[in-house]
């Protein structure tokens, strides 16, 4: 049924470009097969085969999530939903639509202009239709540099990831602005453009870029960054530490950046 994606996952060797859990277990097989909750068979199919999934990763994230567990939600009108996945809109079933005698579910998604209103005739289309519109979104080199998998890391790119963990950072305040004010010290004996962290609020998970050009090695200075103050007040923020990058995370680490005229030298 989505033998695509299998072929996908067996050839592309950029392992972040699709993300699942794959097979879940027979206990939860058995579960979800029985289940007589309001979904089609062919999403309970996908989440046997793949559980949670994340497909075609793009700059801003994955242009597709499949959740393996559908999360309760209504209309305004207080119908109930199920809601099973994002591309470029959450995409929900009515729980009213559906009949155990049919094999599909139409899929409703909301915007703002349209209000919550069908997209698709069900899962397949759904998952078909946008798998599609994110393939479009290649080039057939830049495909084949997906299927081929990253080029590893250079020496002096080795050298940049070393020099971000020596980087030490925390939260001291905030601007006026509503900016926060971060407190960053380089033990690094690099200097670096800027440093990836990361950004938890009670909504949504994010990151931001610091930058760290004018902090020499040893020294420590104060930084203003704007933390999604347009989303989340400055005492919802918590800063993390973002993981070490990988070959296929360049474009995602601006610490890759060139810093005019002090190039990666120690």
């Amino acid at each position: 049924m989505f033998e695509w994606l299998e072929k996908e996952l067996a050839t592309i060797k950029t392992r972040k470009f699709h993300i699942v859990d794959g097979p879940i277990s027979d206990a939860n097989r058995t579960l979800v097969e029985g289940s007589e909750m309001g979904v089609p068979d062919s999403y309970k199919a996908f989440v046997v085969r793949f559980g949670n999934a994340q497909l075609y990763r793009m700059t801003g994230g994955h242009a597709i999530s499949v959740f393996a567990v559908p999360r309760d939600a209504t209309t305004e009108g207080g119908e109930p939903l199920l809601c099973f996945g994002y591309a470029s809109h959450y995409a929900y079933f009515k729980e009213s639509l559906w009949r155990p005698d049919r094999r599909e579910c139409p899929v409703f998604e909301w915007s703002k202009d349209d209000g919550l209103h069908q997209t698709a005739k069900g899962f397949r289309a759904w998952l078909n239709r946008n798998r599609r519109t994110a393939r479009a979104n290649f080039t057939s080199a830049a495909w084949q540099r997906i299927l081929a998998g990253p080029v590893p890391f250079a020496p002096h790119e080795l050298r940049i990831i070393e020099a971000r963990k020596r980087f030490r950072w925390r939260k001291v305040g905030v601007t006026g602005e509503g900016d926060i004010e971060i407190e960053v010290h380089n033990a690094s004996t690099m200097v670096l453009p800027y440093l990836s962290i990361g950004v938890q609020t009670p909504r949504f998970n994010g990151g931001v870029w610091i930058d760290v050009e004018a902090i020499a090695p040893g020294s420590t200075r104060i930084v203003a960054k704007d933390c999604y103050k347009e989303l989340a007040s400055p005492e919802e923020v918590e800063l993390f530490a973002k993981p070490d990058p990988e070959p296929e995370d360049r474009d995602r680490y601006w610490e890759f950046k060139r810093v005019a005229g002090k190039d990666v030298a120690d």
